[in-house]
C-alpha cells in the first residue's frame, strides 16, 4: 500500500462545491476524484470544537493514510456501507469498523493509519469532539475518565441516516439541521453506552447482549409468526429472565410492545397499498383475531384500519 498524507491525498482532483464560514460554523462540500479515490465529503464545524464529516468514498487504489494527534478527543463513527480498517500503532493492533456498526472512542496521543483497500465503497458519518469542548463540558471528562472504546451493532443504519447522507446542503437551514442532527447523535450514543453498561452491571456480558440483539432481529424478520418469549429464548439460546431484562434495558421497551409496533407499522404499509382487505392484513401481520388487530391499531394511530385505506385513495 502507498503511504499518503492527508494533504497529498487531497491535493489533486478536488472540486469545491460549497464553502460557508461564520464565527462558529463552517461548512465545506467537496468532491475529490484522483488516482486513489472518488470522494464526496461534507466537512462541518457545527460549533466550536465539534466536527461532523459525512463521507462517501470509492477507493480506486490501495493506500495508507496516517492520522495522529496529541490532544484527547471523543470520536463517534457510524458505518453505513462497507468496512473501515485502521492500524493503531500505540497498541500495535488492527481495528475493523463494520457496516451497521457504531463505534465510540475516547483517546489521546493518537498514532493511527487508515488502511484503504482498492475496490471498497465506504459510506460513513464521523463526529469528533475536540479537547477544548471536552474540557469545557465536564460531563464528558467525568463519563470518559480514561481511554475508552466501544462498538455496537445497529441494524438498518443506512435507512436511519439516509437523509443526513444524501441531503444536498445548499440552503440557509443547513446550519440548524446539521447542528441538531449532530447533537441528536451524540446524545443517542451516550445514552446507548449508559444502557449497555447498566446491562453489563446487571449480569449480561457481551455474548448475552448479542443474543438479545438477535432476538430483536428475529422479531423484525418474523413479525407475522407467533413468537412468544419461550420460543425466542430457545431460538437465541438465552434464558427468559435475561432476555426480558436485557431487551427492556437495551431498547427501552418490552418484547411484546416492540413486536406489536412492528406489526402495526407493517399493517400501515399493507393498508396503504389497497391490495388487501383489513382481515387479510390482520393475518399478514400476525393477528389471529381481526377485532384485536383493529383495537390495537386504533389505540396506536387514533384511526381505524379502514380510515388508512380511504385516505390512501384520495
Amino acid at each position: 500500500m502507498t503511504n499518503l498524507s492527508k494533504s497529498k491525498l487531497y491535493e489533486t482532483g478536488k472540486t469545491l462545491i460549497k464553502n460557508e464560514k461564520s464565527k462558529s460554523f463552517i461548512k465545506q462540500i467537496a468532491n475529490i476524484n484522483n488516482q486513489f479515490i472518488n470522494l464526496n465529503i461534507v466537512n462541518v464545524m457545527v460549533e466550536d470544537n465539534i466536527y461532523l464529516n459525512i463521507v462517501d468514498n470509492t477507493i480506486k487504489q490501495s493506500y495508507i493514510q496516517k492520522l495522529s494527534s496529541k490532544k484527547k478527543q471523543l470520536q463517534i463513527r457510524i458505518v453505513l456501507q462497507g468496512q473501515l480498517e485502521k492500524l493503531d500503532q500505540n497498541e500495535n493492533k488492527k481495528i475493523v469498523y463494520k457496516e451497521n456498526e457504531i463505534s465510540v472512542e475516547y483517546k489521546h496521543n493518537i498514532e493511527e493509519s487508515l488502511l484503504n483497500k482498492k475496490g471498497q465503497h465506504i459510506k460513513y458519518i464521523c463526529i469528533t469532539l475536540n479537547e477544548n469542548y471536552l474540557n469545557e463540558n465536564g460531563y464528558f471528562s467525568d463519563f470518559f475518565k480514561k481511554n475508552f472504546s466501544k462498538k455496537f451493532y445497529e441494524p438498518d443504519l443506512k435507512n436511519r441516516f439516509e437523509e443526513l447522507l444524501n441531503r444536498e446542503y445548499t440552503n440557509g437551514l443547513d446550519k440548524i439541521y446539521l447542528k441538531n442532527k449532530t447533537m441528536e447523535i451524540i446524545l443517542y450514543v451516550i445514552n446507548r453506552i449508559q444502557r449497555i453498561e447498566k446491562l453489563e452491571l446487571s449480569g449480561l456480558d457481551e455474548e448475552d447482549i448479542k443474543r438479545v440483539k438477535k432476538a430483536k432481529i428475529l422479531l423484525e424478520d418474523r413479525f407475522n409468526e407467533k413468537l412468544t418469549i419461550p420460543i425466542l429464548s430457545k431460538e437465541v439460546a438465552l434464558n427468559q429472565s435475561k432476555l426480558k431484562t436485557g431487551f427492556k434495558k437495551l431498547f427501552n421497551t418490552t418484547i411484546h410492545e416492540y413486536l406489536k409496533n412492528i406489526r402495526l407499522q407493517k399493517a400501515v404499509e399493507y393498508l396503504k397499498s389497497n391490495r388487501y382487505t383489513v382481515k387479510e392484513v390482520s393475518i399478514m401481520v400476525g393477528y389471529t383475531n381481526q377485532g384485536s388487530f383493529s383495537y390495537a391499531f386504533s389505540n396506536k394511530y387514533n384511526c381505524s384500519p379502514k380510515d388508512i385505506q380511504k385516505n390512501s385513495l384520495l
